[in-house]
């Protein structure tokens, strides 16, 4: 299962895969709902964005959208 997050304004959230890569506040990316993430999500650093507004943000060209994937790490239920 799948997640679309963005960092919180004036954040920058280091990837699960890759901790040079980072999202940030003007993208959406969609991750794994894994407890890296989730964990992200309760501190307040990343924020879970709806997929209207994720679907509007694109089309408006503000952000891009990224798909990790994790090739099934961590995808037990939390």
């Amino acid at each position: 299962m799948t997640i679309k997050v963005k960092a919180a304004p004036g954040v920058q959230v280091p990837q699960e895969d890759n901790l040079h890569r980072y999202i940030g506040p003007d993208e959406v990316v969609t991750v794994a709902r894994s407890a890296y993430y989730l964990r992200q999500v309760s501190a307040g650093d990343l924020l879970i964005v709806p997929d209207d507004e994720a679907t509007t943000v694109a089309k408006k060209g503000k952000a891009a959208e990224i798909t990790v994937d994790d090739g099934g790490v961590n995808s037990g239920k939390s």
